[in-house]
């Protein structure tokens, strides 16, 4: 009798080794021990076998993989796994924009006229761009030219929608899914009428936290579905009041184009004549504001919502540590923020009286993805909506600007023209890109040390003609003073600052000068500040018989401390900002190479401030590229 092996390997998830391992199992069978299998029917027999082995080893295994939110492929599983962890992944978000709106209408008798909510206003330079303000807004009419004018008006990006659903209690798998796969999750408003004979209506507002509702509540939840479409959802009359038959919910919500509405500026215009019942020939124009639209994100990734669900869930609806406020922030407005840092006011420096320690605060810093600082509007939203409802009693939750340090990056390179086909030109614009790219994903963070070896290790590599380079970095504050008034302010380079001798630690200006009064009221134009042993004045040049003097204007306007970086001014009373610019400039040199910030400190490059040479190795003279202290001369 032939006796059989006694085991087949099953361990095989590859089609061919299956198919090798069933061949295998059969010839150890001496009735099949000289068997050609190459051409058999009994060799399709092993494949079908091993068709089949391999399709059930596949299924068990997505199976098991989409079980874990650490292995899931799936959106839905993905989406569903976070939900038990307590994340509501947000889906597509529009971009908004706080406007100031100024109407012209020919009927100028009313002293009040309103803006109704979904009012369309078009981006004059880009007519596929459309806003919509959010609510009914009042505008008051401007006596001196008639006009009518509403000032911080929400603006949102998209396309506005409305979608009706009649409640069927019968349908015991009805549900309420918008048809539209980038609406707005966070814009969505909800009515419900009585019935199609009856007009009563009653508001529901979305929940956002359960723990306050009770079964009277009017209240839906938004939720992603499967397919990234928007799913609302009901009480039950125990949370929340439950919907009753024929009910027709009507959902007013915005088709949104995501992150591509952000960064976008006006003017807009409108072309609507129906506002207020008023004649025809009404016209729109909208400031175009300093800051543009922001807000707007594309539907969370898989990775985002994998990522971010743990972290959810360790908050636990809460705000103690640094890490929770990053958290919930993140959560409702990744879009909008570039980089995020959370400290308590206990971290801050005793024997500093700007940085003394404030206990029973935290504060937030946040970069913008678009811009420097965050509106005013967007602050107060995140800090009254999002942060003090999780906020634990006695904590002040507080949002800050970063603490800009501007590095204005002066790069020389030399380069063999006869190993490359770019001109000067072309190598300095693959230079500066390189500088710029460096900055933006090495430096531009919060708690982000700046590496001065690692800056020009980028410009080194920026293309393999480069035989050498020399870079100096200078650090720039800003400062925003009150023009025409005394000014206190206390500018913080972030490190020591080099000085040699008695030349002035603080650079000459060579822009955003201003003008200034001496003792006499008499006005100087081009000023700056210069440092004398520690001690500020405000100079300028000026020229009496064909010499031009350095001529001291104000005397003893501040202290500057070079080992700390922290210049102190007081009595600085600028009048006016050469080229109607709002801030002035101060440069000085660092110290050292490397620079680690704090608190809310950050080091920033901006594109423009980057300048490139290019030199020719083959004919540069023996003394170009000579420096001292690693500084160019």
């Amino acid at each position: 009798m032939a006796t059989l092996p006694s085991q087949i390997q099953i361990a095989e998830l590859d089609y061919d080794q299956i198919v090798a391992n069933l061949v295998t199992f059969m010839k150890a069978d001496p009735t099949f021990s000289d068997y050609d299998f190459s051409g058999s029917g009994l060799r399709l027999l092993s494949r079908v076998l091993a068709y089949v082995t391999f399709y059930n080893s596949y299924y068990l295994s997505a199976a098991v993989n989409e079980s874990f939110l650490d292995t899931a492929q799936l959106r839905s599983s993905v989406v569903s796994h976070a939900k038990m962890l307590g994340y509501n992944s947000h889906g597509v978000r529009s971009a908004s924009y706080d406007a100031n709106v100024t109407v012209t209408v020919s009927n100028t008798t009313p002293s009040t006229i309103t803006l109704p909510k979904n009012t369309q206003f078009v981006l004059q330079s880009n007519t596929s761009a459309t806003f919509y303000n959010v609510a009914d807004s009042e505008l008051t009419q401007n006596t001196s030219d008639s006009t009518y004018q509403g000032t911080d008006i929400t603006l949102v990006e998209g396309i506005a929608a409305q979608y009706r659903f009649t409640v069927d209690l019968n349908n015991t798998t009805q549900r309420f899914i918008i048809p539209n796969a980038n609406a707005d999750f966070s814009r969505v408003s909800v009515t419900v009428q009585t019935s199609a004979t009856v007009n009563t209506t009653t508001t529901f507002t979305e929940a956002t936290n359960l723990l306050l509702a009770n079964s009277t509540s009017n209240i839906f939840l938004v939720s992603e579905a499967y397919g990234g479409f928007a799913e609302l959802k009901f009480g039950n009359d125990v949370i929340g009041a439950s919907l009753e038959n024929s009910n027709i919910v009507i959902v007013d919500y915005y088709i949104s184009s995501g992150a591509a509405g952000n960064n976008i500026r006006g003017p807009f215009s409108i072309d609507d004549t129906s506002i207020a019942g008023l004649v025809t020939g009404v016209t729109a124009t909208i400031d175009a504001n300093t800051v543009p639209s922001t807000g707007g994100d594309d539907q969370e990734t898989i990775e985002d919502v994998r990522y971010l669900a743990p972290l959810t869930y360790a908050t636990q609806n809460r705000t103690v540590t640094a890490d929770d406020y990053k958290t919930l922030i993140l959560q409702n407005y990744s879009a909008s923020i570039a980089a995020i840092t959370v400290f308590g006011g206990e971290e801050g420096n005793p024997t500093d009286p700007a940085e003394r320690p404030v206990y029973g605060r935290v504060y937030i810093a946040i970069k913008p993805t678009y811009g420097l600082r965050l509106t005013e509007t967007l602050k107060s939203t995140i800090v009254e909506t999002l942060v003090k409802p999780h906020s634990i009693v006695g904590v002040i939750p507080e949002i800050i600007d970063p603490d800009y340090v501007y590095l204005i990056v002066t790069a020389q390179v030399q380069y063999d023209p006869k190993t490359t086909t770019r001109t000067k030109q072309q190598l300095a614009t693959v230079v500066a890109a390189a500088i710029d790219t460096y900055a933006n994903e090495n430096i531009e963070k919060f708690d982000t040390s700046f590496r001065f070896s690692r800056l020009t290790r980028a410009i080194d590599d920026a293309d393999p003609t480069i035989s050498s380079s020399l870079t100096q970095i200078e650090l720039q504050k800003r400062v925003f003073p009150n023009l025409g008034a005394s000014n206190t302010l206390v500018v913080k380079f972030g490190g020591a600052l080099y000085k040699s001798g008695t030349v002035s630690a603080i650079l000459e200006a060579t822009s955003h000068r201003f003008s200034y009064l001496d003792s006499a009221g008499t006005s100087y134009e081009n000023c700056f500040v210069r440092e004398s042993a520690g001690a500020l004045d405000v100079v300028t040049y000026v020229t009496q018989s064909g010499v031009r003097t350095l001529t001291v204007i104000d005397t003893a306007v501040g202290t500057l401390d070079v080992a700390t970086g922290v210049m102190r001014l007081a009595n600085f009373a600028p009048q006016t900002i050469e080229g109607g610019a709002v801030d002035i400039w101060f440069t000085a040199l660092p110290a050292a190479g490397d620079m680690t910030p704090k608190l809310n400190r950050m080091y920033t490059v901006e594109t423009d401030t980057i300048t490139v040479e290019v030199i020719d190795s083959t004919t540069v003279s023996p003394d170009v590229g000579f420096h001292q202290g690693g500084r160019l001369r």
